[in-house]
Order: structure tokens, then sequence, then C-alpha cells
């Protein structure tokens, strides 16, 4: 969702209907060996960066290591008529308020502060009802050659990493 800001602004002048789908860059159940130093000050330089490009409030969360419970969610939301608002309040959850978006209890409190039934949400999630349809997008995404987020796809094209307005509509009118 990096680069959201530019996308909800084409979406808006486009009038364009936006379909998220899953995709884990830590799939559930790998758990990936720690990370060193270096690495882990790249990777945070990296989301500040982005950060001050697009006037996005971001940091690098260490509380996240999977999200496969809020893909899960983003399903019910949509189902509900709120997947944008679910993915804004997840993405806020994860790169600004340092939260666990794997966690039940955290994502039945972002369902409730959206709107979202939090009884029905929970019971969605507990019970996996959308793990296969979730599994199902996941499984798409490799067909496709999809190996990070964002990606942007129209018509079979696609654009990888963070895009800016121009280059978006770019994609759009080719």
């Amino acid at each position: 969702m990096i680069g959201k800001v530019p996308l909800d602004q084409l979406v808006k002048d486009k009038n364009i209907i936006l379909e998220w789908k899953a995709y884990e860059l830590r799939p559930e159940g790998f758990e990936i060996p720690p990370k060193s130093p270096q690495y882990l000050a790249q990777a945070k330089a990296g989301i500040e960066n982005l950060s001050r490009k697009y006037g996005l409030p971001m940091t690098f969360n260490e509380q996240s290591k999977h999200s496969r419970l809020a893909l899960e969610g983003a399903k019910f939301a949509e189902e509900h008529g709120f997947g944008n608002e679910y993915h804004d309040a997840v993405f806020a959850a994860q790169f600004q308020e340092q939260k666990n978006i794997n966690d039940l209890q955290v994502l039945a409190e972002l369902a409730q502060q959206i709107g979202l039934d939090q009884e029905e949400f929970l019971k969605a999630l507990v019970t996996r009802k959308y793990e296969h349809a979730v599994s199902q997008e996941v499984e798409e995404a490799q067909q496709l050659g999809i190996q990070m987020v964002p990606c942007f796809i129209v018509e079979g094209r696609k654009a990888f990493g963070v895009q800016s307005y121009e280059a978006l509509e770019k994609l759009l009118q080719e």
C-alpha cells in the first residue's frame, strides 16, 4: 500500500474501480532468519525515504512479521463495503502505529473503528472463512511472477514498487 496517495488521487480523478489482491511478503508458517543490524538500518532508511518523498508518515515496523489474518480481514471488509477504509486502517497500523497486523485483537479494533461489526469480523477470522480466497490470490500472484509490493496491474501490464501519479496514469493509458 506504499504509494497509496498517488493511487487514491488517480482512482478519484479517473473514476477507477480498484481491486485489492492478497500477497504475503512473509508467508505464514515460514520464519525468516534474523536480519543483520546493517540490513535493518537499510530497511528503516528506505521506509523513511519513502515517507519523506511522498509526505506520508511511515516508520519501519518490527512488530508485524506476518499478514495472513490482515489479508483475510480485508476480504471480510471488502465483502461489507469497507475495503478501502480497511486497507487505510491496516496501513496506518503497520507503518504509523507500529502495531502487529497479524494480531486478532488489533484487527478487531481496526474493524470496529471503520464501522464493521467487530463480533462478525472476529468470527470470520477465527473460523478462517476467507483463508481459501486469500490462498487463491497468493497463488495467483505467484503465477503472475509477483515478488514485491506494491504491484499495479492494468490489463496484464505490471508496474512494481512505489509509483508516481504520472507513472500510474501512463500505465492506465498504455
